[in-house]
């Protein structure tokens, strides 16, 4: 797979994940993923955790943003 086609999977992957990083699904998600060797499931979890810190950034009116 070339670099140009792993990003645009990765982007897909990303949009298709973004509900769950903030929501109620997000924790079940993560049980699930809990039942898989750490290296099939790294990915996953890297984008989760980026987007559940992106969206607890966004969290803190004393930096200016709500």
């Amino acid at each position: 797979m070339g670099t140009r086609a792993a990003r645009q999977r990765r982007a897909q992957l990303e949009r298709e994940l973004a509900g769950y990083a903030t929501s109620a699904a997000g924790y079940d998600f993560e049980a699930i993923l809990d039942r898989y060797p750490g290296g099939s499931v790294r990915e996953l979890r890297s984008i989760l955790a980026r987007q559940a810190m992106a969206a607890h950034e966004t969290s803190f009116p004393a930096i200016g943003r709500v």
